[in-house]
């Protein structure tokens, strides 16, 4: 795949190290990327934290923290950076880019006035309603249905089997005191760079747009209520359920389970615990919540304490 020059010389490039460890034989060729669990003689693999000396793997290449220690016994070449999640997921986009998808699939069914941008992949049986917009460079896989009046930016990714664009679970209660559905006349708007995992839901909002900003990541099996607005490059992680007419500001991170009430806000820098319930606005920002309901027990960002 390359060697551990040509690694060497794309990291000083991104400027995560300052010059090319001595000793070091730049001639080793990579050939394939490995985890901690299974390394081998020509892997690269990366350490999120310490390792002891012993767990240390057998590989050609270690992305590791400032601080790791080195295995004497060991020929590992070890390449000491502050982010090794970081460096490890520009070395993968750099030496094993993803193959570019295009073009839309025999069994696509596409009304006729939907706008479709360059290079765009539509995979599978996926059914995309009237009126709707899809920017360049966007790829939607199999089976995903794309009601009426959605616009999708460009470079996002759709996971099989979502919906984007049902109605919401809106009701109100007849003169019989029968429930009726409420009309719902808005739409769906998605930014740039937004991915939505598989399964996960969107609903049309009942007058204006369902919103979701700019590089917001969207895990499986996530649902997103009517008129909800989410910020810009938020994670929202599986299982999440989001009511309707939530607002979350920008760089959230919502995580697996949690529950947003519907109406709620959550201001920019927001972070929500693992199976946390939240029923009140969040007001302040840099702080993470946790329980039911939702209480304030830390920063988000350590080195910006506050306040909580």
């Amino acid at each position: 795949m390359f060697s551990v020059n040509e690694l060497l010389n794309f990291l000083i490039e991104k400027k995560y190290i300052e010059e090319k460890p001595a000793e070091v034989d730049g001639n080793i060729r990579i050939s394939k990327f490995s985890s901690l669990a299974n390394p081998t003689k020509s892997s690269i693999c990366w350490a999120k934290k310490l390792l002891s000396v012993n767990e240390i793997p057998d590989c050609a290449v270690l992305i590791c923290l400032l601080e790791q220690k080195h295995n004497p016994d060991l020929e590992t070449i070890m390449i000491h950076v502050a982010e090794p999640r970081r460096v490890f997921g520009d070395i993968v986009e750099k030496f094993c880019p993803e193959n570019e998808m295009s073009g839309i699939a025999p069994s696509a069914i596409i009304h006729p006035s939907v706008k479709i941008g360059k290079n765009v992949f539509i995979g599978p049986n996926c059914v995309i309603g009237e009126g709707c917009e899809i920017g360049d460079n966007t790829r939607i896989d199999a089976n995903v249905t794309i009601y009426d009046h959605v616009k999708i930016g460009k470079r996002c990714h759709i996971s099989s089997g979502a919906v984007i664009g049902a109605d919401g679970h809106g009701y109100f209660l007849d003169e019989n005191k029968r429930y009726k559905k409420i009309r719902h006349m808005g739409g769906v708007t998605i930014g740039d760079d937004v991915d939505i995992g598989a399964n996960s839901c969107v609903d049309r909002g009942v007058l204006d747009d369902t919103t979701i900003g700019n590089n917001t990541k969207i895990d499986n099996l996530v649902q997103v209520a009517h008129n909800v607005v989410i910020g810009e490059n938020c994670i929202i992680t599986g299982g999440c359920q989001i009511g309707g007419s939530v607002k979350i500001g920008n760089n959230c991170w919502l995580a697996p389970n949690c529950i947003i009430k519907n109406g709620v806000s959550l201001v920019d820098e927001v972070r929500v615990c693992m199976d946390t319930t939240v029923i009140r606005n969040i007001q302040k920002t840099n702080v993470t919540v946790f329980g039911n309901p939702a209480k304030a027990i830390m920063p988000f960002y350590l080195d910006r304490c506050t306040d909580i």
